[in-house]
C-alpha cells in the first residue's frame, strides 16, 4: 500500500511538471514594454509602431434621459511613456508621463428645440504606464496595471492599412478594453541580436590556440619522440615569456630607452643589441 501511494505521488508530481513545462513553452515572455518572445523564437514586437504622437479613439455616451452626453477620447502611446499637452483641470491625473489616458467632455442639453448643448466639465484620467504593463501569456494583449483594476489593449493583427486604435469595451468604467490594429501586432520571427565582433575574434583566437597546442603536441610526441613537458611546442619561448614581459615593461617605463651601463668604458658584447 505504501509503495502504491509513493507511486501515485511520483506520478502526480511528474504530470504536474510536464504540464508546467508545456505552459511555460506556450508563454510569450516579456522582453520589454512592447516586445515578448515565445520559446520557439516567434513573438510580438510593437517597436516600429512608436510615433511622436498618441493614437486616439473616440466614444460617445448618452446619460440622464438623453439630456447629457459625454465624449470620451482615449489616448495610447505604445512602448514608453510620454508627456501630453493635456489642458489639465482640477481632478485630472494626466500631469505626468503615461501610456494610456482618457479625456472626457460633458455636454448638457440646454434647448431641446435648437438642440443646443453647453460644454461642462473637462477631465483627463491616467489609465496606465509602460513600466506597469505585462503581456498576456498568449501575447495577444497588453495589460496595464491601474489599481484597483487593469486596463487592456488587445493586439489585433491587421496586415493592411496604418495603425489604428479603437474602443472595444467600456462596459466596466474601471476596466477599459481598447483594440490596437497593426501589422506589427502579428506573430513573427524575432531576430535576436547577432554575435559582436569582439566575441567572434575571441572565439577565433582560442580556436587557433587550441589548434596550435594540439598540432604542436602531436608533432613533438609522435614525430620527434618528446615526452613529459617537452611535448609543449616552443617550450623555451613559453618558459622565457615572463622574463620577456618583465623586460618589455621595464623598457616602456624607462621611456623606451635602454638602461645605462654601469661601466661606460667597457666594450659592448659583439652579440648584444647595443653593438648593432
Amino acid at each position: 500500500m505504501i509503495g502504491l501511494k509513493n507511486f501515485l505521488l511520483c506520478s502526480c508530481l511528474y504530470l504536474s511538471l510536464i504540464v508546467s513545462q508545456n505552459v511555460a513553452q506556450d508563454t510569450c515572455v516579456k522582453k520589454s514594454s512592447c516586445l515578448c518572445v515565445f520559446p520557439n523564437g516567434t513573438g510580438i514586437d510593437l517597436t516600429p509602431t512608436v510615433t511622436t504622437s498618441f493614437y486616439q479613439a473616440m466614444f460617445n455616451k448618452l446619460e440622464l434621459n438623453n439630456t447629457q452626453t459625454k465624449l470620451f477620447t482615449y489616448y495610447y502611446h505604445p512602448c514608453y511613456d510620454v508627456m501630453h499637452d493635456f489642458n489639465t483641470t482640477t481632478g485630472s491625473s494626466c500631469n505626468k508621463p503615461l501610456t494610456l489616458a482618457r479625456r472626457s467632455y460633458t455636454f448638457t442639453l440646454t434647448n431641446k428645440t435648437d438642440n443646443t448643448y453647453t460644454l461642462g466639465n473637462e477631465l483627463c484620467e491616467y489609465l496606465g504606464s509602460s513600466n506597469k504593463s505585462s503581456f498576456s501569456s498568449d501575447g495577444l494583449s497588453l495589460i496595464y496595471d491601474n489599481l484597483p483594476s487593469d486596463n487592456i489593449v488587445l493586439l489585433m493583427c491587421s496586415e493592411k492599412g496604418k495603425e489604428n486604435l479603437a474602443v472595444y469595451s467600456v462596459d466596466d468604467p474601471d476596466k477599459i478594453v481598447l483594440a490596437f490594429y497593426s501589422r506589427h501586432a502579428c506573430l513573427k520571427t524575432i531576430e535576436e541580436p547577432g554575435r559582436s565582433l569582439g566575441s567572434t575574434l575571441l572565439i577565433v583566437f582560442f580556436c587557433l590556440v587550441i589548434f596550435y597546442l594540439v598540432l604542436g603536441v602531436c608533432t613533438k610526441k609522435f614525430l620527434m619522440g618528446a615526452t613529459g613537458i617537452e611535448v609543449i611546442p616552443n617550450l623555451a619561448f613559453w618558459s622565457d615569456l615572463p622574463n620577456l614581459v618583465k623586460d618589455g615593461w621595464a623598457f616602456a617605463i624607462n621611456g623606451f630607452k635602454l638602461p645605462a651601463r654601469s661601466n661606460q668604458m667597457s666594450s659592448p658584447d659583439p652579440n648584444s643589441y647595443d653593438s648593432i
